[in-house]
């Protein structure tokens, strides 16, 4: 049964013991890696600024600042509140 050789770049044991069976992540899956930690940085940080742009908008709102806005500035303020409020509600369910 002579079996087929693995094809080039296999990751499966060649037979030299356990010692030689961790080899080195493969480029596509480091780069893949660092992807993912670049993706998943960028959305803490966009998580972030959503919780302090509703933290902002309710100090604005609660903290006495309304009379010093116009009635756009107000609505605009207020419906940023609500679509952050509601996501977060309805991420965290």
């Amino acid at each position: 049964m002579g079996g087929r050789a693995p094809p080039a770049g296999s990751r499966r044991n060649s037979g030299l013991g356990p010692e030689k069976q961790q080899q080195e992540p493969w480029p596509e899956e480091m780069s893949l890696n660092e992807l993912a930690m670049i993706l998943a940085y960028l959305q803490k940080g966009v998580i972030g600024m959503g919780y302090l742009a509703l933290t902002w908008s309710t100090v604005v709102l609660l903290g006495g600042f309304v009379t010093a806005l116009g009635k756009k500035d107000f609505w605009c303020l207020t419906a940023i509140s609500m679509i952050r409020a509601a996501w977060s509600v309805i991420m965290s369910s």
